[in-house]
């Protein structure tokens, strides 16, 4: 049944950067919708997770919410420059230079739609910010009225009409909220709601998902470190990202905002890949020892911290054999006081169901998709919060705009369904080249196991950059699509 009325509820399931990034979109685009986040988790830990860089996010957090947007800027820091070294060819230098771009600077000679979205009254929209931090500054600016409500515990297992014409959300503590317009999925790479598009159901357990909901292992691993910041430690006005290429793993280091007025944190990130991996058709190899074992999460945003030594030790092993001499990466990890493993997982983008579906015997309630729950991508492009940002504005735009043709005097009306549609097509072109291009980086920059191509890969990276791509798809990514 095509929707005719007014959408007034909405459900979000999930309390993470999408659900939270929604939230505010819709308040701002319309005042008296009535909003509902639920989320799985018992509360928001702000100091779970690793650092995220937002570009195109932060720029499109400007349109949504000013406010919001001055509080990440403070929360995060500026990030000035972005720097690639590789493993030395030869004895003199631990390390060669492939890369050292300016940030402002490769914007500005970019110009066009990059300059115009990325640099804001002559502010560059790039800083890094812890993920805690973030969810911190999205949580703490909710408005406090009975227009929104969070509810946490809240493992949604079922969705239905139950009677009551709108969609009903169904928890596993036997609870149930409903009578929604729109229930809109924004739960992450092991997403309920996306599993219910596809398959018109939800698996009691998370990591049996169905059908296209059901993420895919890259076969690749991160091992990262988080060293907090002390007290006495100044915040400088800028910041570096640093990529060194070694063999067979690439290692990610920089400093990550924590909040206003303090230090940030500085992490290391160890990405290579799973040696017990044999690709999507084989099986991977069986843990022998509890010392091996590395426990699988296949949710990037939501990690399981790890025992502090055994994973201290395991990473300063992996730095000493990717052999690059750099005494402030292993003193960062040397230092550092939580540690996590994950595998990185992706959704393929190709689904027959897409991102909408209308809940049966309703009176035309729909589900929809944003952020990772729509189309979870491989980190190495540092997009992931950056495209859930921007769907939480595109899909608010969609809804301000079907209740305003609902409230005008045309006598033809584009029914909500449609207008979903949409934005699924506008998102999914974006999304769908983004995650791609990051599934290409991460093999490659890993240089294979035991630096198989690792030579190749150095080559490869110098002509490119002599070329100009390393910029154009950095800045092609980071650039919102909002239309």
């Amino acid at each position: 049944m095509a929707k005719t009325k007014r959408v007034e509820k909405v459900a979000i399931v999930g309390a993470g950067i999408a659900g939270l990034s929604l939230a505010h979109a819709l308040r701002s685009s319309e005042k008296d919708l009535q909003i509902s986040v639920f989320d799985s988790r018992e509360s928001l830990d702000f100091t779970a997770g690793s650092g995220v860089q937002l570009n195109g996010g932060l720029s499109t957090m400007a349109k949504i919410n000013p406010t919001v947007h001055k509080a990440i800027l403070n929360a995060g820091v500026q990030i000035a420059n972005l720097r690639g070294k590789n493993k030395s060819w030869s004895q003199k230098t631990p390390t060669d230079s492939l890369w050292n771009f300016s940030v402002e600077k490769i914007i500005r000679d970019k110009g066009g739609d990059a300059e115009d979205q990325l640099i804001i009254d002559n502010q560059v929209q790039w800083v890094a910010i812890m993920r805690g931090a973030l969810q911190q500054v999205l949580a703490d600016a909710l408005p406090a009225d009975d227009k929104i409500k969070v509810e946490f515990g809240k493992n949604l297992v079922g969705i239905n009409s139950n009677g009551v014409g709108g969609g009903c959300c169904e928890f596993d503590d036997g609870t149930n909220d409903g009578n929604f317009d729109l229930i809109v999925g924004c739960d992450g790479v092991k997403s309920a709601v996306k599993e219910y598009i596809e398959k018109g159901k939800i698996s009691a357990d998370a990591s049996k998902r169905e059908g296209s909901a059901a993420a895919i292992y890259s076969g690749i691993r991160i091992a990262y470190a988080v060293k907090d910041a002390s007290e006495s430690e100044e915040r400088k006005t800028s910041y570096d990202i640093q990529q060194t290429f070694a063999d067979g793993s690439y290692i990610f280091s920089g400093s990550f905002g924590n909040g206003p007025g303090v230090a940030p944190c500085d992490c290391v990130f160890v990405i290579s890949l799973d040696d017990r991996y044999n690709g999507p058709l084989g099986k991977r190899k069986a843990v022998t020892t509890s010392e091996e074992a590395i426990s699988e999460n296949s949710d990037w945003t939501q990690d399981e911290k790890k025992s502090e030594e055994k994973s201290r030790a395991q990473m300063l092993t992996q730095l000493e054999k990717a052999n690059i001499g750099d005494e402030k990466i292993a003193q960062t990890i040397s230092d550092a006081s939580r540690f996590f493993n994950l595998g990185v997982y992706f959704h393929n983008p190709l689904s027959l169901s897409g991102w909408t579906k209308e809940v049966p015997s309703s009176t035309g309630a729909l589900t929809v998709l944003c952020g990772d729950s729509a189309h979870a991508m491989p980190p190495f492009l540092g997009q992931g919060a950056n495209q859930a940002i921007q769907d939480a504005y595109c899909l608010a735009e969609k809804i301000r705009s079907y209740n305003a043709q609902i409230e005008s005097d045309e006598d033809e009306h584009q029914d909500l369904k449609s207008m979903l549609k949409e934005y699924e097509r506008a998102r999914w072109g974006v999304t769908t080249s983004i995650t791609a291009q990051a599934a290409i980086l991460g093999y490659l920059e890993t240089g294979g196991r035991d630096g198989f191509y690792a030579k190749f890969r150095d080559v490869f990276f110098k002509v490119l950059v002599f070329l100009g791509v390393p910029v154009k798809v950095l800045l092609d990514a980071a650039t919102p699509r909002l239309q």
